[in-house]
């Protein structure tokens, strides 16, 4: 019987990732994210994460930024999935990633990098469309088969996810990844009082970094198209090509708070 069973979800994974909705239950994508908080609590990598009494303002700000994004009703995992923040104290990393279940860290690097919160809030919304499509699930039953997937599910032995976990930081995401990330990451914006262009915006300042000889780890992880900002300006037009804000001073305050809190330190 498990071998029908793996041979038919086999099946739809050669048609097309539209199966993991259908066969992987969100549950797994819980677990894999519960795995690498933990994993980033107790061991973190590439820096420390900030805390969140001490730190009270800022996460505020990611916060509210958050609250916004999740008005939206296109995001089909809004309610199941935990959506938690944490900032990472390193900025000399120009990176922002959410795994699996809606475990968001936001590197300081790149907070201070953007000019605007809607930049920033464009860089949320790309990574929450990761993990509402499910990317990271995708990708590690690409690499780990699905036969893993469906152990996960039947409550098979879960310590391998301690192995998942660690591959996480470096994931890479195809193109196609990229693209259902950016359209909906434009959508989300419209729920919110940000322009949506400024997700153009973003991606647009990381590729004039790029050319100054510096990759930041943002791009080697989320490969961008030569199109890429055309294609989100193409998006917005689609939906009616809303205007909004980009609380520039707002945010230049939560980068003077930072700046602060690292000379103080």
């Amino acid at each position: 019987m498990a071998k029908k069973i793996l041979v038919f979800v086999s099946l739809f994974f050669i048609a097309g990732c539209s199966w993991i909705n259908n066969f992987i239950p969100i549950e797994v994508d819980k677990l894999i994210g519960e795995q690498f908080a933990a994993q980033m609590s107790y061991n973190p990598m590439q820096g420390k994460v900030l805390d969140s009494v001490s730190n009270k303002e800022v996460y505020q700000y990611l916060h509210k930024i958050k609250k916004n994004l999740l008005k939206s009703d296109q995001i089909k995992y809004k309610n199941d999935f935990v959506w938690k923040l944490h900032v990472i104290d390193n900025d000399s990393v120009l990176n922002a990633f959410c795994v699996a279940g809606g475990y968001i860290y936001v590197y300081t690097g790149i907070i201070k990098f953007l000019d605007s919160e809607a930049e920033l809030a464009g860089v949320l919304a790309h990574e929450i469309a990761h993990a509402d499509c499910r990317h990271t699930t995708m990708r590690m039953a690409t690499q780990y088969g699905v036969s893993l997937m469906i152990g996960l599910m039947t409550g098979g032995d879960v310590s391998f996810l301690v192995e998942i976990a660690r591959e996480l930081l470096g994931l890479t995401f195809s193109r196609a990844d990229e693209k259902e990330a950016d359209e909906h990451a434009v959508a989300y914006m419209y729920s919110t009082p940000y322009d949506p262009r400024a997700v153009g915006g973003f991606f647009k300042k990381l590729v004039d970094k790029q050319k100054d000889s510096y990759i930041p780890e943002f791009l080697s992880t989320h490969p961008a198209s030569e199109n890429r900002v055309t294609d989100i300006e193409a998006k917005w037009k689609q939906l009616g090509a809303k205007e909004g804000k980009y609380f520039k001073e707002e945010h230049q305050k939560i980068v003077a708070l930072l700046s602060k809190n690292n000379a103080d330190f």
